[in-house]
């Protein structure tokens, strides 16, 4: 039967056939490369997760991008500072992002990914959806012409279809590469597509946990979504292909790229951000040591844009004091002060450029 994007696709349930690890060797191997020494540099940092939080906010941002929820890093750091009715509605959803993306980490030590990490996951992104799955028949279209472009399978596929993609996602055998196995998962995912929104999102956090589950990372620091988002069309036609064609190769390969790509950059950016906040920890030491600890240091990484109200919670300190140490180093250079609306905030200027 030929495809027809107006009709219920009918998926074929995984594994898929012929897909073997040695016909991506040529890309494989450097990808596993690339991410194990980006696993490494996590393990060289001091605190991990508290140095990496920037680049899951850069992550969030750029995956909230893909479907149009257009912000910015720095908006979105300011907007975290803010009460939630003062907050733009992209920063929400990208701080929405973060907080699914967290728990999902934090969750995967207590179990498996699972129909209960997915509905969680989603019901963080999407509060109104309550971590159901569709009811109905959706559809994607072209958001221009509003053509037609893909039609996911009926609405009473989804359960049968997501236990299958959780025994497969879940397997442990050695068949398959766990980068190979992450790239099915996630084209199986969307082809379900099984919620009415938030699907491309919810399945791009659940590749990240996918490779923590596997061993090949220890925290959710992968930042894929700007390889996406640089290669969008080529990231929706390789899906549509595998659909269509049945070109499993082209599309592995398209990920496998991209893990290679972003294993490099991320890894890179680490060794930058480490560099920093060892450069900013010897001079606060150096210049007023009245006023040095760990925990003020990595406040400034972990919270790249602060009030002196948001540093006395997380230090739990006088607002009094809290205002002036955050003077104290505007003064050095390392923060730069400004004024939005009626709120008072100090950014950590070099690590912001750093995460552009």
């Amino acid at each position: 039967m030929s495809f027809d994007p107006t009709y219920p696709h009918e998926l074929a349930p995984l594994p898929p056939a012929g897909i073997s690890n040695s016909d991506f060797y040529e890309l494989l191997l450097p990808a596993r490369v690339a991410l194990a020494e980006l696993k490494g540099a996590c393990s060289e940092m001091p605190n991990p997760m508290l140095l990496m939080a920037p680049i899951m906010v850069r992550e969030s941002v750029a995956s909230s991008n893909i479907e149009n929820i257009n912000t910015t890093l720095a908006n979105v750091l300011q907007g975290q500072l803010f009460p939630e009715v003062e907050q733009r509605p992209p920063d929400k959803e990208v701080l929405r992002y973060r907080a699914a993306m967290s728990w999902g980490f934090e969750i995967l030590d207590q179990i498996p990914i699972s129909t209960r990490m997915i509905t969680g996951i989603q019901s963080i992104l999407i509060p109104e959806g309550n971590g159901k799955f569709r009811r109905e028949q959706n559809q994607i279209a072209n958001l221009t012409t509003l053509k037609p472009l893909y039609t996911p399978p009926p609405a009473q596929d989804v359960n049968k279809l997501i236990n299958n993609w959780e025994i497969f996602v879940n397997n442990t055998d050695n068949t398959l590469d766990p980068l190979i196995r992450a790239s099915i998962a996630h084209y199986q995912f969307e082809a379900i597509h099984p919620f009415r929104d938030g699907n491309g999102r919810t399945g791009r956090i659940l590749m990240i946990l996918q490779l923590i589950q596997s061993g090949l990372l220890d925290y959710p620091v992968l930042y894929i979504s700007s390889f996406i988002n640089e290669h969008r069309s080529l990231y929706y036609e390789s899906l549509l292909n595998v659909t269509i064609k049945n070109d499993w190769k082209g599309y592995i390969n398209y990920l496998l790229n991209g893990f290679f790509t972003q294993a490099k950059a991320t890894r890179t950016t680490l060794t930058q951000i480490n560099h920093l906040y060892k450069l900013i920890r010897d001079q606060v030491k150096r210049e007023n040591s009245k006023i040095f600890s760990l925990e003020l240091i990595e406040t400034l990484f972990s919270t790249p844009i602060l009030t002196p109200t948001v540093l006395a919670e997380k230090m739990d300190i006088h607002y009094t004091t809290a205002s002036k140490h955050l003077k104290s180093m505007e003064e050095m250079g390392i923060l730069r002060a400004t004024w939005v609306g009626k709120h008072h905030l100090y950014a950590n200027t070099q690590l912001l450029e750093l995460l552009q």
